[in-house]
Parts: C-alpha cells; structure tokens; sequence
C-alpha cells in the first residue's frame, strides 16, 4: 500500500513530503491538537515532531498500512490534517487502526468521518476483514465519527501508556453497501 493516493468528495488523500514538515509541525505542537493524542495530552517538542514526521515518511514503505496520508481539500488545495492506516501490536496482536487528526478549523465539518470512511473502503478492497480506531475516552467527537462510520465500542485498553477506547468492525458488514463494481476494482 505504499505511496497510495486517494480520493473522497471532498478530500484527496496523498503521502507527505519533507515539504509538508512545517504543516505537520503546527498540528503537533497544536494543544487543541494533541490533547488526546500525544500521552501526557501535550504538544509535541520540536525534537518530538521530527521524530514523529521521520517515522510516519518511513511509514509509507511498509505493506498493509498507509500511514498518515495528508488531506487535502478539493475546494481551495489547502492541507487540513492527516489520516490513514496504522499497524499496531494491540494486546498482543497486530490490527489495522484507521486514524484521523484534523486542524481546528477543520473540525466539525465530517471531514474525519469522509476521510475515515474512504480509508475504510480501500483497506476492504485490498482484502483487510477488520478495522480498529484507538480513540482517547473523553474524545467523544471522534467516538462520534467512528459510530457513524459504523464502528463499535470494543473495549478499553492501555496503548503506548496511554488509556484508550478500542472501536472496532467488520469491513465486510461495513462495506456491504457498496455496488458490486466498486468492490471488485
């Protein structure tokens, strides 16, 4: 699944570059941002950040996960976040986690849930059965998000010292609606 770009309505979906750094850079050093993100629920340092951004471009050399894939509005070609497909060694098994951070003003838009959504779909047609999201217990904008997107509460656990809700689903039941001709492309 490397280097995948995709598409939804309203978003396009594409892998950073080292030129999307500084973008990156203000969604994790964004209180707002990391709040139920990072561990301690703060912005990330700058060493932190480089950190991250080196892992998430090595990402996109790994088979099943997209990784973080940058949105990108259709509407003016602005960056409003990011969202993907992770591995995860998730009590003792690895799962497919669809993910999703939007900038603030993005927020409140269904951007997360289109995204989320179109993610969704790709893994199914690439022959993943389930999906998870790793979502903080307080965040209930995106619990909300994976409930629409048909997801359900799974479980609590404790991921990278961090307690986390664990919504999960069926990719099957949950792309069965789609037409016959999209599930076979």
């Amino acid at each position: 699944m490397s280097h995948i770009k995709l598409q939804s309505e309203r978003l396009r979906l594409e892998p950073y570059t080292i030129a999307d750094f500084y973008f990156v850079k203000s969604l994790l050093q964004d209180p707002r941002v990391m709040r139920f993100i990072s561990p301690d629920g703060k912005p990330y340092t700058d060493e932190q950040t480089i950190e991250w951004f080196e892992r998430q471009l090595a990402r996109y050399q790994t088979g099943r996960q997209t990784g973080l894939l940058k949105l990108m509005s259709h509407e003016n070609d602005e960056p409003i976040g990011h969202a993907g497909t992770l591995l995860h060694e998730l009590d003792g098994t690895i799962e497919l986690e669809v993910g999703y951070w939007l900038a603030p003003k993005h927020w409140h838009m269904g951007y997360g849930r289109e995204a989320a959504a179109r993610l969704m779909r790709h893994a199914f047609e690439e022959g993943e059965k389930k999906i998870i999201s790793l979502i903080h217990p307080d965040n209930v904008p995106s619990q909300r998000v994976a409930k629409a997107n048909g997801l359900h509460w799974d479980r609590d656990t404790e991921y990278q010292g961090m307690l986390v809700s664990v919504y999960a689903g069926d990719l099957e039941r949950l792309c069965r609606h789609m037409k016959r001709e999209e599930m076979t492309r």
